[in-house]
Order: C-alpha cells, then structure tokens, then sequence
C-alpha cells in the first residue's frame, strides 16, 4: 500500500487539473466578451485587467522592476503573457516604453485586450512574436492553461495540463530590432520564457554589451530548466553582470568594475 501522503498528493494533483481548466477557460471568456476588468494594484501603480486574480501582482521581479524603472526609460517585457508586468510599468511611469513580446497568438489577443482597457496603447508596443538566438519560425506548443504555452512540448504539459496544439510562430533576435532601430535600446529587460531564457539572452548579446540595461530572469521549474538557468547564468556572467537571487528571481545589474571575460 502507498503511503498516505502519497496517495493524498496523488488525488491533489488528479484535482487540479479540473480546477485549472475551468479558471483559465473563465479568463479567456472574460477577456473575449470583455465582461469584467477587476483594479489591479501593484504598489503604487494600478490598472484593469481581464485576470480574475491578480496572478502575478505579487512577483518579486515586478516589484524590482518597477522599484528601478523610471521616466523615459524603454523596457522589454519578454514572455509578457497577458501583460502584468507591462500594465504595472505603463501606470506607475506614464513617460516609460515597454515594448511587450508574447508568441502565443491568443494569449496575445487577451494582452491587447487589457491595453486597450486602459488607454495605454501608446505606451505598450505589443508584439506577437516571441525572442530567440536566431530570427525567424519556430513550432509552438499551445497548453491547455495558457501560461504554459512553450517551444517545448515537455514545458506545455507541465502541472498536469496538456498541449492543446502546435503551430508556428514568428520569432526575432533583439539585437536585430535594436540594431535596425526598430525599438529604442532597453534600460531594463525582463525574461519569462519558460525554460529558455538562455536563447533569449544569446539573441540579445550586442545589445547587453552595448546598453548594460537590468535584467529580470524568471528560471522555471521545467524540462531542461537547470540547463538554461546554468547556460544564462554564466552567459551574464561572462558580460560583467552581477546575479542577486530574489525568492528563486534573478534581478542582474552589470559591475562596472568587473571586466568581461
């Protein structure tokens, strides 16, 4: 016989799969027939979202990032997901930029939405791709809760949930935008890519040699996580950035005293 708490976890587990579906099919109804956009708050900033909850109100990297952020700053929100972190900056600093990058078509729909909700279009460049080592079309696998949504399927189907459905997505180096001036050069860059956030920052190398903006890393508890926290690590390492652990985040600033190696 397994032992209890086994068995508890088990029946847990078998659960939550139920619960989660209905929670994130209620968002995506929410945000289609644009029923009810609760106040969020965030420190000082507040803004409406099509959420039911405030999901990620409470991370330590948006606290972090809005905490350094100022006027006239421009900040990619990579992995922006339904836009938590771009709403927080776009109502705490109305001279800010943020330049949102979500692959996930639907789930980007549902951050339009929210910009639109408020009037902040003009502060939030929403762009439907996501960030890589390399420019150009990548699989990706849409998971039956949206957050999962990856290039990996292992990560898609990650908390009991499953993938949905693979399709191909439009993904950019940011060195390529930086460089072709198609966006200003960031002063804060935050990565939540599920697992490869590694790529990014390869994607983006000229542009934290140059720039040196802060970056916000979000390592994940999924396939080949350990692999790319460790990769990116030692990659932001490598350039002159100083690692401070926040509750599991990483909140990374260049040393200007320390040489690259």
């Amino acid at each position: 016989m397994e032992p209890p708490r086994r068995v508890a976890r088990a029946i847990f587990r078998a659960g939550r799969y139920p619960v989660f579906s209905a929670y994130y099919a209620a968002v995506a109804a929410n945000h289609r027939y644009e029923l009810f956009a609760p106040t969020k708050r965030v420190d000082g900033a507040r803004f409406r979202s099509y959420e039911l909850v405030n999901k990620h109100g409470r991370d330590v990297l948006l606290r972090q990032l809005l905490a350094r952020c100022g006027p006239d700053e421009t900040v990619f929100d990579v992995g922006a997901n339904t836009g938590v972190y771009a709403l927080a900056v776009a109502a705490a600093e109305p001279a800010a930029r943020v330049v949102a990058f979500e692959p996930n078509p639907a789930v980007c729909e549902q951050l339009r939405t929210n910009v639109a909700r408020n009037e902040f279009g003009d502060r939030i460049d929403v762009r439907a791709v996501g960030a890589g080592d390399d420019s150009g079309v990548r699989p990706f696998y849409r998971s039956t809760y949206d957050e999962l949504g990856s290039f990996d399927a292992d990560n898609a189907s990650a908390w009991e949930a499953r993938v949905r459905d693979e399709m191909r997505v439009p993904v950019v180096r940011l060195d390529d935008l930086v460089g072709d001036g198609d966006v200003p050069p960031p002063d804060h860059l935050k990565v939540d890519v599920e697992g490869f956030g590694y790529d990014v920052l390869s994607g983006a190398e000229t542009t934290l040699r140059r720039h040196r903006p802060v970056v916000y890393f979000e390592p994940h508890a999924v396939a080949d996580a350990d692999r790319d926290a460790d990769a990116a690590a030692a990659f932001l390492r490598s350039l002159g950035y100083r690692l401070r652990v926040r509750d599991d985040a990483w909140v990374c600033e260049h040393d200007a005293n320390r040489s690259e190696t």
